[in-house]
């Protein structure tokens, strides 16, 4: 019931402020005029059906700017082969002419906008979309008017129809709802340009603090619900961090951990994992949200990576005098854990709990004690591929407190 709910107000939205408003206005326009009975013409039900379908298709999958456009020509193009069977004149009808060039520049310009990464180009392009679509009105109020005050369906072709243009701005009414309609535009351009900034500030913001592809989950509205899943999960804190930094500066240790985080995030993002969050000096990351395919192997390059970028990290912070911490372990686990909001009413995690998070951490731990950077557990271990798997050698049995069973573990090392 609550998808349901959803897609008919992105259902709505898409046909009122989106790809559908020159066949709905079209239709309202019509209906106005001869009410019900407008069903009974065969062009208009099937307008009204197709527009319905591409509409719907929008919805589902009009996030990808080559459907957007190619989808935003459906109605036009049923629309056109259903009335041609009639009479071929109909292609040279301005409302049928107009419903091409518009349906055009709407799906281009949306296209446009979704494919677009900078406020400043997508805010014009928003801008632009609102006037058009606001002139989709003119047009087709200018049409049906016409219409009205002639006698020979000729005049309403493209060559003719604009003759009759002089005459229909001389009426004190129609520069009303011209010169009305056109600050309302500039109104809603306004503001739907607004909120684009107020939206992507808030995209900004919010990916500072939670990894983007979290955020996006979020806001998307899929996180809500806790969902049990497969993930690789990784832990690493620095070493004799509290040692090295009890003495400096807080603002130098402070810049040392985003740097450090920095990296991490950098190196995360490349291998496709996604950073749940910062612990103090400690990181944790999944591997897998997409599918589990795969997931030990980026995890387990993400990691190497992260060890062999040390060396210049390291160098990176006694040129800038930073702290420098001893290095860094890492712990590498595979399990199934519950994924979702957790939280109060008033504050929330998106995060990842379960037995597996709680493996990884102690693993992560257990390198110290045994003297490796880079611990996996047997889970990881049987999924990494031969060229990982060979980079392997066993640990042996590991016991964590509060376990009752012991957990094999390999130190994988470059």
């Amino acid at each position: 019931m609550k998808s349901l709910s959803a897609f008919l107000r992105r259902f709505f939205r898409e046909l009122l402020l989106q790809s559908g408003q020159f066949a709905l206005f079209y239709l309202l326009i019509q209906f106005s005029s001869v009410g019900p009975a407008m069903f009974a013409d065969f062009g208009h039900s099937a307008l009204f059906t197709i527009l319905v379908l591409q509409t719907s298709l929008l919805v589902l999958w009009g996030e990808k700017p080559w459907v957007r456009f190619a989808g935003s020509l459906v109605a036009p193009l049923c629309y056109t082969l259903v009335e041609t069977l009639d009479h071929s004149e109909f292609l040279l009808n301005s409302a049928h002419a107009g419903f091409w060039v518009f349906s055009l520049a709407t799906g281009a310009l949306q296209a446009v906008i979704l494919k677009t990464r900078r406020l400043a180009a997508k805010s014009i392009f928003e801008f632009v979309l609102t006037l058009v679509n606001v002139l989709i009105f003119f047009v087709l109020y200018f049409y049906f008017d016409t219409m009205t005050s002639v006698k020979d369906k000729a005049e309403l072709g493209l060559g003719r129809i604009f003759t009759h243009l002089p005459e229909f701005l001389k009426d004190p009414t129609h520069l009303y709802i011209v010169w009305g309609g056109l600050l309302l535009a500039f109104g809603l351009a306004l503001g739907r340009t607004d909120i684009l900034r107020l939206k992507e500030r808030i995209n900004t913001l919010f990916g500072q603090y939670v990894d983007q592809g979290i955020r996006d989950e979020i806001l998307g509205g899929r996180g809500l619900q806790s969902r049990q899943v497969e993930l690789a999960i990784v832990f690493s804190d620095l070493r004799n961090f509290t040692q090295c930094s009890e003495n400096a500066d807080p603002g130098a240790v402070t810049a040392m951990l985003n740097l450090y985080f920095s990296r991490w995030n950098e190196v995360v993002r490349r291998h496709g994992g996604v950073v749940d969050k910062f612990i103090g000096d400690a990181v944790m990351v999944l591997f897998g949200l997409k599918g589990s395919e795969g997931a030990c192997d980026a995890a387990a390059s993400c990691g190497l990576e992260m060890l062999g970028l040390w060396p210049s990290l390291r160098e990176e912070f006694v040129r800038k005098g930073l702290p420098v911490p001893d290095g860094m372990g890492i712990g590498l686990h595979y399990g199934s854990v519950f994924l979702g909001d957790i939280g109060s009413e008033e504050r929330r995690n998106f995060t990842v709990i379960g037995d597996a998070v709680n493996t990884a951490s102690r693993l992560e731990s257990a390198c110290k004690e045994t003297g490796k950077s880079f611990l996996v557990t047997r889970e990881v271990y049987r999924r990494l591929s031969p060229a990982l798997s060979g980079l392997c050698t066993s640990q042996g049995d590991l016991r964590f407190k509060g376990k009752a069973e012991a957990t094999s573990a390999w130190a994988l090392e470059p």
